[in-house]
């Protein structure tokens, strides 16, 4: 006998909108939604594709995500189900709400779409488990709503859900970048700090911090004027994130400086991946706006390690904007970090780059 879901249609609907709330991201949405489907109404196979929404473009093998334990949509089915889907994607959040079927292949899909950033659709595809509808060992809806009705809200409750977290997720971007760079902001530095003082206390692993000001900017804006300015700023921040790695977080500080969270680097990394900022930068030449004329910018840079010069943030920021003042201070275009873990004793330069 089938279990059946006790309750109005009200409160399984708030049962179901329930189901998410603890999900912090779509991936976490989409898991819990197969296990519901898989539960309640049988899952034999399931993937999740990823579906270009411009004209002749297709997924590929990369697209697919897999649901373990539950076994993939073969390949020979998925290429049949994209191959429809292309020709019918909706372009419209609306059309593209709850479940629909597809029959391809002499077989029955269902299909669920899901947005994704820039031009693409992403689509959960699943079978149904035909020796588990026969058991009737699922959970079914109130007897006043059907069991295609349930499984279009479930779908469309989860879909929901995935498109306030990726709108909450794109609110958190926004909150955190600068607007003439790209880069992260000065919000950003608290977020990254906090996040690797914790893996610091948990794990012992060290990080490292460059405080960069550009020298002799304001000269920019005063003979190119701001416009060019802003430019030669996203052109130098473009310069710094090369310089460093992927993982690490390069932010605009406010006006002229920037500041490199460097995870897992210790004093050395840090007064290497300094100084090859610093020397990127020096060697670059930037376009001015509306103009052939080229600018030339060089960097002062002061560095601080966790724990070599502080174990909390307010310690580590103070230190590497000291030893930034220091590096300007004795010629600019160099690269200061001090040798003591004490930040009021001496400074004394490990790393000093001559102009």
């Amino acid at each position: 006998m089938n279990a059946s879901f006790v309750g109005s249609s009200l409160e399984f609907a708030r049962f179901c909108c329930d189901q998410f709330n603890d999900e912090s991201n779509v991936k976490g949405v989409l898991r819990r939604l197969v296990a519901l489907l898989s539960d309640w109404y049988g899952v034999s196979e399931v993937a999740y594709i990823t579906l270009s929404t411009r004209h002749g473009d297709g997924a590929t093998a990369k697209d697919i995500v897999r649901f373990h334990p539950h076994p993939c949509v073969s390949d020979v089915d998925l290429t049949s189900v994209r191959i429809s889907l292309q020709s019918m994607i909706a372009g419209d959040d609306e059309a593209s709400q709850g479940v629909y079927k597809l029959e391809t292949s002499g077989r029955g899909f269902y299909c669920a779409q899901f947005s994704e950033p820039g031009v693409s659709r992403g689509v959960l595809v699943w079978t149904e488990n035909d020796e588990a509808l026969r058991s009737g060992a699922l959970i079914h809806a109130p007897d006043s709503v059907s069991r295609q009705e349930s499984m279009d809200f479930i779908v469309r409750t989860a879909q929901r859900a995935a498109m306030w977290l990726r709108r909450l997720d794109n609110a958190q971007h926004l909150l955190y970048q600068d607007e003439v760079t790209g880069l992260y902001n000065y919000r950003y530095l608290d977020v990254a700090l906090e996040t690797e003082l914790r893996r610091f206390q948990r794990f012992q692993v060290p990080f490292s911090l460059l405080f960069i000001d550009l020298d002799g900017f304001k000269q920019v804006n005063d003979v190119f004027g701001h416009l060019t300015g802003s430019s030669v700023l996203r052109q130098v921040g473009g310069e710094i994130k090369a310089a460093v790695r992927d993982v690490d977080s390069v932010i605009r500080y406010g006006g002229d400086e920037f500041v490199v969270v460097l995870l897992g680097a210790n004093s050395q990394q840090a007064a290497a991946a300094a100084e090859r900022v610093r020397s990127r930068v020096d060697r670059s030449q930037f376009k001015a706006e509306n103009s052939k004329a080229v600018v030339r910018v060089t960097t002062s840079i002061g560095v601080a390690c966790c724990p070599d010069h502080g174990r909390d943030k307010s310690s580590i920021i103070q230190v590497a904007d000291e030893t930034m003042y220091r590096a300007k201070n004795s010629g600019k275009n160099r690269v200061f970090m001090p040798s003591k873990l004490d930040a009021k004793s001496k400074y004394t330069p490990t790393v000093r780059v001559e102009r």
